[in-house]
């Protein structure tokens, strides 16, 4: 495995690179691009990347351990099969992206915007969604115990009944799920 650690990286420009199990370890990334890489199996532990180009990377199979992504751009990105534990995404562009199959812990989206994007099957036990857009979101056959998305926008949203067992909403939120869900409220 090919490892960068303990360093600071400034505008780089890695895009369209590929390349297997890459590791990356006390890492902070600042502006630059990794737009279109394809870096499967790729390991990030205690990394910081702010400002950076994530637009429809491939990193099926990567492990993100103690990682913040704050102000990125991840358009389209597919995370399928990752391993997430105790990341932050903060003000991100997450549109589109694919975390399907994807397993959670300690994961929370801050302020983000993942129109479009799923996360069917994914365990997402326990994420946070905060204050959020999630228009069209895609979390069918997804765990959602303990999934807060009671501070973020919802709309147009794909799921299953037996899906939304645990997930945390506010009043307004669940009068949009009983509708998609053919349910007449009256008060």
């Amino acid at each position: 495995m090919d490892t960068i650690e303990r360093c600071r990286i400034e505008g780089c420009d890695l895009a369209k690179q590929v390349a297997e199990r890459v590791a990356f370890d006390a890492v902070q990334l600042e502006g630059g691009t990794m737009a279109e890489s394809r870096l499967p199996r790729l390991r990030w532990t205690d990394v910081a990347c702010r400002r950076t180009d994530l637009s429809t990377v491939v990193w099926e199979g990567a492990k993100l351990l103690r990682v913040e992504l704050r102000d990125c751009r991840v358009t389209g990105a597919l995370f399928a099969d990752a391993e997430l534990d105790g990341v932050r995404f903060v003000g991100c562009h997450l549109g589109y992206a694919s975390f399907s199959g994807v397993r959670c812990r300690q994961v929370s989206f801050e302020s983000c915007r993942l129109d479009e994007s799923v996360f069917a099957r994914a365990h997402l036990v326990g994420t946070s969604f905060l204050d959020c857009e999630l228009d069209g979101i895609d979390l069918e056959g997804a765990s959602l115990k303990d999934v807060d998305v009671s501070t973020s926008r919802l709309s147009d949203i794909k799921v299953g009944v037996k899906d939304l067992r645990g997930l945390v909403v506010s009043r307004a939120q669940a009068s949009v799920l009983a509708a998609l869900l053919g349910l007449v409220v009256r008060d």
